[in-house]
C-alpha cells in the first residue's frame, strides 16, 4: 500500500513536471494560429482612378477688348492587374504581456489598365478645341507595410480583436497603380478581428486608416486619408498548411483644390480661377497558402 502511494506521488510529480512542456507544444487557439503564419498568394486588383480639372481666364487690356478662355480635362484609369503578395505575422507573449502582434506585408502588381482622357478648351478669339484619347497603359506598383499591435481573446478564445498601428511605403508606375502617387510614405492605425467558426475555419476582418504623406498630386501635395477594409478566411488543411482567401477594398480622395488669382498691372486686368479633384478606389482579391509555425 505504501509502495502504491509512493508510486502515485511519483507519477503525479512526473505529470506536473511534464505539464509545462506539453503546454509549450500544444496547438494554439485557432484565432492565435492564423496570426503565426508565413504565406504567399496570387492577387488580382481592380482599380478605378479618376481626376479632373477646369479653369477660366479673363484678360482686359484696357482698350475695351476683353479675352475670355476656359478649359476642362478629365482622366480615368480602370481595369484589373495580376500580381502576388507575401505575408508574415507573429503573435507571442513576453514579460507577462499576452498576444503581442507583429506583421510584415508585401504586394506587387504589374499589368495593363484601360485609360481614357478628354480635354476641351474655349477662347473668345479662337475656335473651340478638344480631343479624346484612350487605350491600354502599363500599371505597376508595390505596397510595403508593417503592423504592430496586441490581441485580446474573447468568447472562450474563439474571438480575437487586435488593434494595431501601421506604416509603410508604396511605389507606382504608369497610371499610379495604388492611387497614392509615386513613391509615398503612409502611417495610421487599424483593427483586426478573427473568429473561429470551427476548429479549422477562421473568418477574418480588417479595417484600417492611414495618412498618405505628400500625396504626390501636382495640384495638392498635402497628406490625404486612406481608408481600407477587408474580409477573408483561413482554413487549416493540415496541422501546419493553411488555405487563405479574401478581398480588400481601399479608397483615397485627394479632395478639391481651388486656386484664384487676379492682378492689375500696366493697365491690364487679369483674373484666373481653377478647380481640380481626384480619387481612387480599388478591390484586391487574393488566394494562396500559408505555413503555420
Amino acid at each position: 500500500m505504501r509502495l502504491s502511494y509512493r508510486l502515485l506521488l511519483s507519477s503525479l510529480s512526473l505529470c506536473a513536471g511534464l505539464a509545462p512542456l506539453a503546454s509549450a507544444f500544444a496547438d494554439p487557439a485557432p484565432v492565435i494560429a492564423v496570426n503565426r503564419e508565413i504565406g504567399l498568394a496570387m492577387t488580382g486588383t481592380f482599380r478605378n482612378s479618376v481626376s479632373g480639372a477646369s479653369s477660366s481666364v479673363t484678360e482686359n487690356g484696357g482698350s475695351g477688348f476683353i479675352t475670355q478662355s476656359a478649359s476642362a480635362s478629365r482622366y480615368r484609369t480602370i481595369g484589373w492587374t495580376p500580381g502576388f503578395r507575401a505575408d508574415a505575422s507573429v503573435m507571442f507573449n513576453v514579460f507577462g504581456i499576452e498576444n503581442l502582434y507583429g506583421a510584415l506585408h508585401f504586394s506587387l502588381e504589374d499589368g495593363q489598365r484601360n485609360y481614357k482622357s478628354h480635354y476641351r478648351s474655349y477662347s473668345s478669339n479662337s475656335a473651340p478645341f478638344g480631343f479624346s484619347a484612350g487605350g491600354n497603359d502599363s500599371s505597376n506598383g508595390t505596397d510595403n507595410r508593417g503592423e504592430i499591435g496586441k490581441g485580446f481573446l474573447l468568447l472562450s478564445d474563439t474571438f480575437l480583436l487586435t488593434p494595431f498601428i501601421q506604416g509603410g511605403y508604396v511605389t507606382s508606375g504608369g497610371d499610379g497603380d495604388f492611387g497614392y502617387g509615386s513613391g509615398r510614405y503612409f502611417a495610421g492605425a487599424g483593427l483586426k478581428a478573427d473568429y473561429a467558426l470551427t476548429s479549422r475555419l477562421v473568418l477574418r476582418g480588417r479595417f484600417g486608416w492611414a495618412e498618405v504623406l505628400n500625396s504626390g498630386i501636382s495640384y495638392n501635395n498635402q497628406p490625404r486619408p486612406l481608408w481600407e477594409g477587408g474580409l477573408g478566411m483561413d482554413y487549416r488543411m493540415t496541422r501546419r498548411l493553411h488555405l487563405t482567401a479574401g478581398g480588400d477594398y481601399s479608397y483615397i480622395s485627394y479632395g478639391h483644390d481651388r486656386n484664384v488669382e487676379s492682378s492689375t498691372e500696366f493697365g491690364t486686368a487679369y483674373s484666373y480661377s481653377g478647380v481640380s479633384s481626384a480619387l481612387s478606389n480599388g478591390l484586391k482579391l487574393h488566394a494562396g497558402l500559408a505555413w503555420q509555425f
